[in-house]
């Protein structure tokens, strides 16, 4: 049986993104998967362009953790509210590091396809974590 929407969130926030193993990314997310988010003004796609995101702003945050608050949802879509911890000791989007601590909380709605999420609509406090590095 093919894994829920809310257990794929929970491994892509918890497993993969909390850890930085992209070694299971695969096992996660789809070849296709295109994510939404609002530091992009467009689309994040395919696998590589969505993995390149990450693991550059988890180079900024290199001590990054993320908490799955809460999951809920079906089969093919789920909610996952998580909260992000992490120290600015890299350069993230050119800026240098400022070295210091931010909390912040989001959503993500992601969709599945064949056992892998193929979407994801992040919201998160962007404003708030800049706000916390002393960057607005």
């Amino acid at each position: 049986m093919a894994p829920t929407a809310v257990t794929l969130g929970r491994r892509f926030f918890e497993d993969l993104l909390s850890t930085g193993n992209w070694d299971i990314g695969g096992e996660i997310l789809s070849p296709d998967v295109v994510m939404h988010h609002p530091a992009s003004p467009d689309p994040i796609a395919p696998y590589a362009a969505v993995q390149g995101a990450l693991v550059a702003f988890r180079t900024a945050f290199p001590d990054l953790h993320i908490t799955v608050l809460d999951a809920f949802g079906s089969d093919e879509r789920a909610v996952v509210r998580w909260q992000m911890t992490g120290t600015n000791t890299g350069l993230m989007y050119g800026a240098p590091a400022t070295n210091k601590a931010v909390k912040v909380n989001g959503m993500s709605i992601v969709r599945v396809e064949n056992g892998k999420i193929v979407e994801d609509w992040v919201s998160e406090d962007t404003i708030g974590m800049l706000r916390q590095l002393g960057m607005a």
